[in-house]
């Protein structure tokens, strides 16, 4: 023993592994439908709500002939957008579809502008109370919407200008 110093008589202590845990399985929690992939609904396939939504050309060309080419609001012609009445993903019960009835013109200012219809909840409102008096309760709905709400036999044009022709009158 060099320099006084004391015998160990029990070993170091070492450290120990420590357990792995093992954990229980997690339930598989309910898997929600992805709202980009298309549904089936008594044997007929309904498109996506995305599909269903865009604004297609036939549509567009609606809007501009029954409401015109001018701002709901204002009455400018110029930087015109196509505006969805009953907007996307508005609720879950109401997602407004690109179907003309859903369809108005806005300016720039008056669609994304300060006190445009996104930010302006009465103007929202105003031009959605407009859409209703015009089509009915259902003006944002499409020909499926309609379809599963068993407002019409099927998923034809014909049908659903009928259900809309049968209320205006």
């Amino acid at each position: 023993m060099l320099n006084n110093e004391p015998v160990r008589s029990v070993p170091k202590p070492v450290k120990k592994e420590k357990e792995k845990v093992r954990y229980k399985p997690k339930k598989k929690a309910k898997r929600e439908k992805n709202p980009l992939k298309s549904e089936v609904y008594k044997g007929r396939t309904i498109p996506s709500k995305k599909e269903r939504g865009r604004i297609k050309p036939e549509e567009y060309r609606k809007t501009i002939e029954r409401h015109g080419c001018q701002c709901f609001f204002c009455g400018s012609t110029h930087s015109l957008e196509c505006h969805h009445v009953m907007p996307k993903g508005f609720s879950r019960n109401k997602s407004g579809k690109g179907v003309w009835r859903n369809l108005r013109f806005l300016c720039a200012s008056c669609h994304r502008g300060e006190d445009g219809v996104h930010q302006n909840k009465d103007k929202m409102e105003q031009l959605q109370a407009e859409h209703e008096r015009l089509y009915g309760q259902w003006f944002w709905c499409d020909v499926y919407d309609l379809y599963k709400l068993n407002l019409i036999p099927n998923t034809t044009k014909e049908a659903f200008e009928k259900y809309f022709e049968e209320r205006m009158s």
